[in-house]
């Protein structure tokens, strides 16, 4: 047999491995990051459930705060019309009368002081990859490592074909 005749046969069969290396590759690759996508996804459930939970407690502590802000504010202005009119209809004697009440729902009011609401939200919610999630961790790992390494095997590959 002719040496290029070997040459052609042995170029063959080196095509025929590469192909079906390709196709295991393919394989693997695709087994992988199917694993990858569902381990994607329940990370990003875990994630979403973390977000919404602290959506949820933000709304609960938010929600009771204008509540009470708001009781507060309606007794405020009910006592300051009772005090106009009474100031407008009273004689002077009935406003004696309940005028130790008056002053003193008005000096409660004016002692208590309201709850600041900038520390209520002082910890945005927000999204923002960290090296602390092993999972986005290794899908960068992964991105870095095994993706380029592969690609560079398959291009030496290639390259070694068509020499």
């Amino acid at each position: 047999m002719s040496k290029e005749r070997q040459n052609v046969m042995s170029l063959r069969k080196l095509s025929a491995e590469v192909s079906r290396d390709h196709e295991q590759a393919k394989r693997s690759l695709k087994e992988f990051c199917g694993r990858m996508i569902q381990n994607i996804k329940s990370r990003e459930e875990e994630m979403l459930n973390q977000l919404n939970f602290k959506k949820t407690s933000l709304d609960k502590v938010i929600s009771g705060k204008i509540i009470d802000t708001d009781d507060r504010l309606k007794m405020v202005e009910q006592t300051k019309t009772f005090a106009e009119k009474i100031q407008k209809h009273w004689s002077e004697v009935e406003i004696l009368n309940v005028r130790k009440q008056i002053v003193s729902r008005l000096q409660e009011f004016s002692e208590r002081e309201t709850e600041p609401t900038n520390g209520i939200y002082s910890s945005k919610i927000m999204f923002s990859p960290s090296g602390e999630d092993g999972l986005l961790q290794s899908i960068w790992s992964f991105k870095n490592k095994y993706l380029m390494r592969n690609t560079t095997n398959v291009l030496l590959a290639v390259t070694a074909m068509k020499q």
